[in-house]
């Protein structure tokens, strides 16, 4: 059976939260999705009778490792492997479920589908889960990325721009006065969603090909309505449209990943001439506050990225980038000596977009995924004045309020670094590294509490 979002929910059932009481989408979603811990099925939907929304597919590493079919563990070492295997297998096919109903010109209707406000502030609902696709005008090559989604009226939206790629194509569009086309695919199995926030090169094919190599089999994609463009056939809903050369509306506010609002700024727009999808179609819904899926997929690309070209060099176990730290990396390490950790910490402080703000060194007996275990290391085994480096004067991640323009009325931005050493003594030192060994309770990982409550 081919893999889709309903499938991939069919096979984790028994590990989701699952809602029957009545939830408002405007004002209730958006909290109660923060509140879970796992995967969220919402079956009863206020106002939108027949609808479904989920979230939280990928909140943490368990549900990561789970859409991979790999553990935890093994993860960035295994996702390396599948994204350098580049393009999956494609088949173009005639239709698909995300055909069974169609709505165009006038029956468009983005209000019948139950878009949810995320945040307090936010200037309306928003698709936070959109993958959009364009097509290079000079190519053909299709490119997919994941940007947010300000519901305007019933047939468009302001969105913004928020990825390189997309970006250019979309500049060669107004450099030509013409329109761009653009679909947006809502809802599919989670590795579609992982090769949409694919941030590596992949000239030649798209996102959506890649999907193919991370789920291991062929995908299926089908034709737009009215767009030259490919969707997957499996998705649950598509907005087609086109994005004007020449219009923008302000997009904004929004609680964006940051946990900050936006502030309203002129963005493209997205015109829908036609809405595909399924019959019985399920809304993916992507919360953006806190800690959801929205910062997990940002960041696992770059996890495995950092992870990659780490290891090639040092001894590297682990790569995390929590919600909790969305500019920050915690690098879990065995250093020979102390030079391998601060060369470690500023390979990844400097790795392409070089936007990190945060680096931090740990051994192996730190849990780099519990921010007490993390603390703990760095008020025991760092001390400020040797193993700890401030970097002035560096690039700042343009959504980073601590930043300040680098220039008056540019996006570019300017800020700091830091490098911090929380690893115990290099093995080199093994005298002094057996200081740090750490005190465990007795009969440590041979008995689990839930065996004596049950």
């Amino acid at each position: 059976m081919t893999s889709s979002l309903r499938t991939y929910l069919n096979d984790i059932h028994d590990e989701i939260t699952v809602i029957e009481k009545e939830v408002d989408p405007k004002t209730q979603v958006g909290d109660l999705v923060s509140q879970c811990k796992t995967t969220v099925l919402f079956e009863n939907v206020r106002g939108y009778p027949g609808w479904k929304i989920c979230d939280l597919l990928m909140r943490d590493r368990k549900a990561q490792a789970r859409a991979l079919k790999t553990t935890p563990d093994r993860l960035l070492e295994e996702l390396a492997v599948k994204y350098a295997k580049g393009k999956g297998r494609v088949n173009l096919v005639k239709t698909g479920p995300v055909k069974e109903k169609i709505l165009a010109g006038k029956d468009v209707d983005l209000g019948a589908i139950p878009f949810c406000i995320h945040s307090p502030r936010d200037a309306a609902p928003y698709i936070g889960s959109g993958m959009c696709v364009v097509k290079d005008p000079e190519t053909g090559v299709q490119n997919v990325a994941m940007h947010r989604m300000h519901i305007k009226d019933h047939e468009h939206t302001a969105f913004h721009l928020s990825s390189a790629h997309n970006s250019i194509i979309y500049q060669k569009y107004r450099k030509m006065k013409k329109n761009m086309p653009m679909a947006v695919v809502i809802g599919h199995h989670p590795c579609w969603e992982i090769a949409a926030c694919y941030s590596g090169d992949h000239e030649g094919y798209s996102e959506h090909e890649m999907a193919g190599s991370l789920l291991g089999e062929p995908v299926n994609l089908v034709r737009c309505e009215t767009a030259d463009l490919e969707v997957p056939a499996e998705a649950e809903i598509v907005l087609e449209g086109e994005v004007p050369f020449d219009v923008f509306e302000d997009e904004g506010p929004f609680g964006e990943g940051m946990l900050y609002y936006s502030t309203p700024a002129k963005r493209p727009i997205l015109k829908v001439k036609t809405l595909t999808m399924r019959s019985d179609a399920i809304f993916r819904q992507l919360n953006a506050t806190p800690f959801t899926d929205h910062q997990r997929l940002a960041a696992l690309s770059f996890e495995v990225s950092i992870f990659s070209r780490l290891k090639k060099r040092f001894v590297i176990h682990d790569v995390n980038s929590s919600p909790w730290n969305p500019l920050g990396v915690i690098i879990q390490m065995t250093a020979h000596t102390e030079q391998q950790v601060r060369d470690a910490l500023l390979g990844a402080l400097f790795m392409p977009p070089g936007y990190l703000k945060t680096a931090i060194a740990v051994d192996e007996d730190i849990d780099i995924y519990d921010a007490e275990d993390i603390f703990h290391a760095i008020s025991t085994r760092a001390n400020p004045s040797t193993d700890v480096l401030v970097i002035d004067n560096t690039c700042g991640f343009p959504m980073d309020p601590s930043t300040k323009p680098a220039y008056p009325d540019t996006l570019f931005k300017v800020g700091s670094k830091i490098a911090v050493d929380a690893t115990k003594a290099p093995l080199m030192k093994p005298e002094e590294r057996k200081r740090f060994d750490r005190i465990r309770p007795k009969g440590w990982g041979n008995s689990l509490l839930e065996d004596f409550i049950k």
